[in-house]
């Protein structure tokens, strides 16, 4: 099968929003078929011109997918609209007109973009074309593309469609995108959101993958609980409660001594958190997968804190993966609890002080009687990407399988 993929996060950027295109697109190259990922640029800020696509297609090896990263050209109005450089009225005219004409807030990503369509529908020839949703731009991207090819193309629904499109464009652009042949979605939630969007397009739940599994687990050689925090803050309020929570804990003799770890972008704000409510924390910055997945597996209990605007947590199944217990301040919904308990791993969600202490009263009183996760290979990047194999090749007809 030969497939193009379009998300904006380039798959080398230290952040979420380029892991789930960029891995499946490893996957499935892995898995036999020739994979282009079209991407915004690269971390280090280098891009391909759209001139070199053809003779580049011909000398790639297709053991690895082509990764192509497109520059932002034009559109300075949009961006200055991004980035709230306009003042409230200018903005808002700014954004009406870019979704009305452009059809979403990245018409200069779009600009860079569109030029490699002629040589990838002539020289690469795809079976089919795939694309997140993080912008509308990208699902805009996906059918200009596909309909250049004469192939049908596949939205992939990762993102809060409500929290991601303004109110008075979401009904108007989910008409605008509905002829895909068929969509995934990220999680349960996602496709109940879609269904609602895209009531007549078929749908199939594929979670992301997770990298790699820590092995081992924490110590007690000094008699201290280890926490690990993962991730993005979302809401100052909420870490500050949360911090609260474990000083009071620690307050009233709740363990011997606290290890706190931070894994994130967000370490002067944690920092700042921690230290005013007198909880010792260690910054361990953004780390690498493998290095992650070792901190986390390490940890009596890994602790995050939960954004409603997301309607599922990557970092979920990432520690769902590692197999020890989780808490997720202040709480979370019935599927991530559902996937948890589906995996035989205790998630407690501390929606106060108490319930927080509660919880850690039950962490630090057995810190390692957690059982591993069963069937972990259910979780791999490989496991997830047959799935969209099926989905791509059915869309495509049924011949992109050998």
């Amino acid at each position: 099968m030969k497939a193009v993929f379009i998300n904006h996060c380039h798959p080398d950027v230290a952040h979420v929003c380029g892991l789930r295109a960029g891995r499946f697109a490893e996957a499935l190259a892995a898995r036999g078929h020739r994979i282009v990922l079209l991407t915004g640029p690269a971390p280090e800020g280098s891009v391909m011109d759209a001139t070199q696509l053809s003779q580049a297609l011909a000398d790639h090896d297709w053991r690895r997918p082509f990764v192509v990263p497109c520059a932002q050209r034009g559109f300075d109005r949009a961006r200055r609209a991004r980035e709230g450089e306009l003042g409230a009225a200018s903005r808002k005219l700014a954004i009406a007109r870019s979704y009305l004409f452009e059809g979403g807030m990245f018409p200069d990503w779009q600009a860079g973009v569109s030029p490699n369509f002629e040589a990838l529908a002539q020289s690469f020839a795809p079976d089919v074309v795939w694309g997140t949703f993080g912008n509308t731009d990208t699902w805009k991207l996906c059918r200009d593309l596909a309909h250049r090819a004469g192939v049908p193309w596949v939205g992939d629904f990762k993102d809060n469609w409500d929290a991601f499109v303004p109110l008075g464009f979401r009904g108007l652009m989910a008409k605008r995108l509905g002829d895909m042949t068929a969509m995934t979605v990220l999680s349960a939630a996602h496709c109940d959101q879609a269904d609602v969007l895209f009531p007549h397009t078929l749908k199939t739940v594929i979670y992301s993958g997770v990298e790699a599994v820590g092995e081992g687990g924490p110590s007690q050689a000094d008699g201290s609980l280890a926490l690990t925090l993962t991730g993005s803050i979302y809401d100052r309020a909420r870490l500050d409660g949360l911090m609260s929570a474990l000083a009071g804990w620690l307050a009233r003799g709740g363990a011997r001594a606290l290890t706190l770890h931070y894994a994130g972008n967000e370490g002067t704000l944690v920092e700042g958190a921690a230290q005013a409510a007198g909880v010792p924390v260690r910054l361990a910055g953004y780390l690498g997968q493998a290095e992650l997945h070792r901190l986390q597996a390490e940890a009596h209990a890994n602790l995050y804190i939960y954004n409603p605007r997301c309607l599922l947590h990557h970092k979920a199944l990432e520690l769902i993966a590692q197999g020890r217990p989780i808490v997720v301040y202040p709480d979370e919904t019935r599927e991530v609890r559902g996937l948890a308990a589906e995996a035989g791993v205790t998630l407690f969600a501390g929606a106060d002080a108490a319930a927080l202490a509660d919880a850690l009263d039950m962490i630090a009183a057995a810190p390692a009687g957690m059982p591993p996760v069963t069937g972990r290979a259910a979780y791999t990047w490989d496991a997830r990407a047959a799935v969209l194999e099926t989905v791509l090749a059915d869309a495509a007809g049924g011949g992109g399988l050998s």
